[in-house]
């Protein structure tokens, strides 16, 4: 059936009018805002990123993706989390990059509330460096054996189907991590968290770059 072309801009009209309750509500319901404890939650898991690994495999992508995986563990505080990051490095690119074939980092996340505008913040605290991080568990979580890296802060989007948060685009953040060595490369400046996948950004050969990993666990009862 023909339609007269002065008809197209009252179907569009009509469109818009009974699509944007739809997108408005959709829209509403992914940006929502969260509570602590749920965000805690939504996060919590142990992510790894084993396509991302098969796939720069088969594009032959330079540098190669290492295998990556992601621990997120809850604490009996409910507004603290470990993450604890580790990287199997492929022995060549290890020679190459002059680094072992195993990398650790592990970071406590302060899920925050802005007192200003009620907002959501992640801020990293790093281990003090009397503490042997072999001896740290999340069901015995300590706060007091950690100190504030709040210039990494994460700060963002915190809704209820998705989160994604970032570092602010200063120096602030560099000069307050110079001291902490290495593991720096593991602080995450980046993440995004959506339905299973995890998107965080480290540092890999000197520049940033994207782990996409997926969660293929839940956090158990019993935190290690």
């Amino acid at each position: 059936m023909n339609t007269p072309k002065n008809l197209f801009p009252c179907i569009i009209s009509v469109m818009m009018v009974l699509a944007a309750p739809h997108t408005a509500l959709c829209k509403e319901r992914h940006t929502a805002p969260l509570s602590v404890d749920k965000v805690a939650a939504f996060l919590a898991g142990r992510y790894e990123n084993s396509a991302q690994v098969a796939q720069g495999k088969a594009t032959r992508q330079t540098p190669p993706p290492q295998h990556v995986t992601i621990a997120i563990e809850p604490t009996p505080q409910a507004d603290w989390e470990l993450w604890r990051i580790h990287m199997d490095v492929d022995p060549v690119v290890a020679r190459e990059a002059g680094s072992d074939t195993s990398l650790d980092a592990v970071w406590a996340m302060n899920i925050a509330r802005n007192a200003r505008d009620q907002s959501i913040r992640l801020i990293p605290y790093t281990l003090n460096p009397s503490v042997d991080a072999e001896t740290v568990k999340a069901s015995s979580f300590d706060k007091t054996q950690w100190f504030s890296l709040e210039a990494c802060m994460l700060a963002g989007q915190f809704g209820n189907s998705q989160i994604i948060a970032q570092v602010p685009p200063n120096e602030m953040c560099v000069a307050e991590t110079m001291g902490i060595g290495g593991k720096r490369a593991f602080l995450p400046t980046w993440i995004q968290r959506e339905g299973n996948d995890l998107q965080v950004q480290l540092i890999y050969f000197g520049k940033p770059w994207r782990v996409h990993a997926v969660r293929v666990s839940l956090p158990s009862s019993t935190n290690h």
